[in-house]
C-alpha cells in the first residue's frame, strides 16, 4: 500500500497498516506549545455538518466525548482541518476560523486522513479572509 491514496478508504477493519506511511499530520503530535489549524463553520458559526457548538473568536470550546479511534475518519469531537481541506469543503456563506490547541488536546488523527482530525478542545483565535485566499472575489460580498 505504500504510496496509495487512502484518504477515502474505510480502514476500520484493516490490519497491519503502518499509519506513519500514510498520515503526514501525525507530526502534530510532536509539536511543542500552541498549534494552529482551521475550523469550517456555517453562517451560524456552527460546524457545517452536525452543528450544536457555537464558535466565537476569543472563546475556548471543548467536548467530553471526542472519539479517539484513529481508524474512524469522521466521528464525535471538534473536527478541525488543514486549510486546503476547509477550502475544498467550503460553500457560500461558510467561514473558516483559525483555532489553537496543543498536542495533548488532539483526540485522533485518522489514519490516511485527507486533512481532517479531531480535538478535545481548542480556542478560536481568528478568521481567515476569504478574499485573500481566493474563495470569494473582490467586490463580491458573502
Amino acid at each position: 500500500l505504500y504510496g496509495a491514496n487512502l484518504s477515502r478508504a474505510d480502514l476500520s477493519r484493516a490490519k497491519r497498516i503502518n499509519k506513519h506511511h500514510c498520515t503526514p499530520l501525525l507530526l502534530l503530535l510532536d509539536q511543542p506549545g500552541k498549534i494552529r489549524a482551521y475550523k469550517l463553520v456555517n453562517a451560524d458559526m456552527e460546524g457545517q455538518y452536525n452543528g450544536g457548538i457555537k464558535y466565537k473568536i476569543g472563546k475556548t470550546v471543548s467536548v467530553d466525548d471526542a472519539n479517539t479511534d484513529d481508524t474512524e475518519q469522521c466521528a464525535a469531537g471538534i473536527n478541525i482541518a488543514t486549510l486546503d481541506w476547509c477550502m475544498k469543503e467550503w460553500k457560500e456563506g461558510y467561514r473558516i476560523l483559525i483555532v489553537e490547541f496543543t498536542a495533548p488536546d488532539i483526540a485522533a488523527i485518522p489514519t490516511a486522513t485527507d486533512g481532517k482530525f479531531r480535538v478535545h478542545r481548542c480556542k478560536v483565535v481568528g478568521e481567515k479572509d476569504l478574499k485573500e485566499i481566493g474563495l470569494i472575489r473582490e467586490g463580491v460580498e458573502q
